[in-house]
């Protein structure tokens, strides 16, 4: 059954209709109702969005459900978030509302086979990650350490080469992994690994957030902490999958 809240104080507040969430999928409900509210205008370009207590009061969810969907949102263009600062409505119209990109010149050409794509490499590369902070020699660290800082001086030049930077991450954490087969398989799948990538990329925002996580990732196998590798990568891969539902949904 629909409940009616408000977001905001008196008397600029503004009343919101949501719908059920569902619980199996929380922060996709709310990454959803978000951006329908976003897309309706119910805030202005450049303008702050209520703080995290009060939107996880609105939508009765926690605070890491709150800011995996903030995080859906911040990678297909719809809101900036700030450390420390809070999130904004984004200035400039998200390339990804135009068209669905996800769809167009490649090898994945359906929602379906999007989303069995993000699947699977949940599956292998969230293990591969757990395997490399077991096994990587230092030189491993080395190389995954020398994509991550290449990542950051190329989002600071423009985001150029990015992609390229990202693919190579991925594959080195495979390498440091120690285990062929499943190397093997990781690049099996490279040509549809690259083009997800490359889309996931056409904002800046992604990259920075591809940057961030891929550092959380980086510290994770540093530490020879395999749990803590597992959880960094599950996070990284979800933030965009959850992305991509967000689109899927709104073409």
């Amino acid at each position: 059954m629909a409940a009616t809240r408000r977001i905001g104080k008196q008397p600029n507040s503004t009343t919101v209709t949501l719908k059920p969430v569902q619980r199996t999928t929380l922060s996709e409900q709310v990454a959803m109702q978000l951006a329908s509210e976003l897309e309706s205008k119910r805030w202005a370009p450049g303008e702050k969005l209520p703080s995290e207590a009060e939107l996880c009061q609105v939508f009765n969810v926690g605070r890491s459900t709150l800011r995996e969907a903030l995080k859906s949102l911040s990678f297909i263009g719809l809101i900036r978030m700030r450390a420390g600062g809070g999130s904004y409505v984004s200035d400039q119209h998200s390339k990804y509302m135009d068209k669905p990109l996800l769809l167009t010149k490649g090898v994945l050409n359906s929602e379906q086979e999007v989303n069995e794509f993000c699947e699977a490499r949940l599956l292998l590369e969230t293990e591969i990650a757990g395997l490399c902070a077991e096994r990587a020699t230092v030189q491993d660290i080395r190389n995954i350490e020398k994509f991550v800082r290449e990542m950051k001086s190329s989002i600071d030049g423009g985001s150029e080469g990015f992609s390229d930077l990202d693919l190579n991450f991925h594959l080195a954490i495979a390498a440091g992994a120690k285990n062929d087969v499943l190397a093997a398989l990781l690049k099996h799948i490279r040509t549809g690994l690259q083009e997800v990538i490359t889309k996931s990329l056409v904002l800046t925002a992604g990259s920075e957030l591809a940057y961030q996580h891929h550092r959380a990732i980086l510290e994770a196998i540093k530490q020879k902490n395999p749990a803590a590798a597992r959880k960094a990568m599950r996070t990284h891969l979800r933030a965009f999958q959850r992305g991509y539902k967000v689109l899927f949904r709104k073409h």
